[in-house]
């Protein structure tokens, strides 16, 4: 049902969740999300309501990965998604 986009654009690392149902309500969630370079956590976001991330790429090079966490607000319910693997060299 959901997916993680990962992508360079404009020395930014953009993640975004992708909804793979009609019946799947936005605003009934919080999202956040993790940067990993090379299997360590370099940068986070709160939870906030945009299913959208922009990390700034520093001088970042081999293997980056997100991590989106999404969580129910009325329950507190939190589930995990990792984005594909990219490898970079800047």
């Amino acid at each position: 049902m959901f997916d993680i986009s990962i992508s360079i654009e404009n020395n930014k690392v953009l993640g975004k969740f992708i909804v793979d149902s009609y019946f799947f309500d936005p605003s009934k969630y919080d999202y956040a999300f993790y940067l990993y370079k090379d299997g360590e956590k370099v940068n986070t976001t709160r939870y906030k309501k945009s299913m959208e991330v922009a990390f700034d790429l520093k001088d970042f090079t081999g293997i980056l990965q997100i991590k989106a966490y999404i969580r129910d607000v009325e329950q507190g319910n939190k589930r995990s998604f990792y984005s594909e693997k990219i490898s970079i060299a800047y």
